[in-house]
């Protein structure tokens, strides 16, 4: 029961922070929205809210190179739309109100919290690198072209919570499905 209490703060403040932004993530909020005693988050994190939008972050970041893993043993395609999907459900199950958690970390203002988050996205770039290698990607480009895929898909999720639609995802996985079997053929 504690690991499923302490997992359920994690994934809150992950939520919490992917639809209200790391600024107004609070412990009480969370401890409400996720049906546990205040207490529970001391001690759960005795490092507090940093610990736990730490975690929340890593616990993203794993989540997704997960996916980007199982789809690379299909290929360079479907390892990003593994990682196109992940978002997929994310603003469909939200009804467009949360985006990336890790994004919202990395564009705010407190530094501890946005190194952890730039790691994670650098995580993600050297995941999607690995894979286009492997499929062939002249290994000049493949840095700068998994940077693109993030940096392309993350602005498209972004587009999405505007829109209230998938048509700015759906668009990016499709030109970065061309781009991608370009430089697969290309070598």
């Amino acid at each position: 029961m504690a690991r499923d209490t302490r997992t359920r703060m994690i994934h809150g403040a992950a939520r919490m922070i992917g639809t209200r932004g790391v600024g107004a993530m609070s412990l009480r909020d969370l401890a409400k929205e996720a049906g546990v005693p205040i207490g529970s988050t001391y001690h759960h994190f005795p490092g507090g809210r940093q610990q736990l939008i730490e975690e929340a972050l890593r616990s993203v970041g794993a989540a997704v190179t997960r996916r980007i893993e199982v789809g690379r043993e299909r290929g360079p395609v479907a390892a990003l739309d593994a990682f196109g999907d992940e978002w997929r459900e994310v603003l469909e199950g939200s009804g467009f109100l949360t985006g990336c958690p890790v994004f919202a970390v990395a564009t705010a203002d407190d530094e501890a919290l946005r190194v952890v988050a730039t790691e994670v996205l650098e995580s993600w770039q050297a995941a999607l690198a690995d894979v286009m290698a492997d499929a062939g990607v002249d290994p000049a480009r493949t840095s700068r072209l998994a940077m693109f895929v993030v940096a392309a898909i993350e602005g498209a999720i972004a587009l999405c919570q505007a829109e209230r639609s998938l048509g700015p995802l759906r668009d990016t996985m499709e030109e970065i499905h061309h781009l991608v079997d370009s430089a697969v053929e290309n070598g």
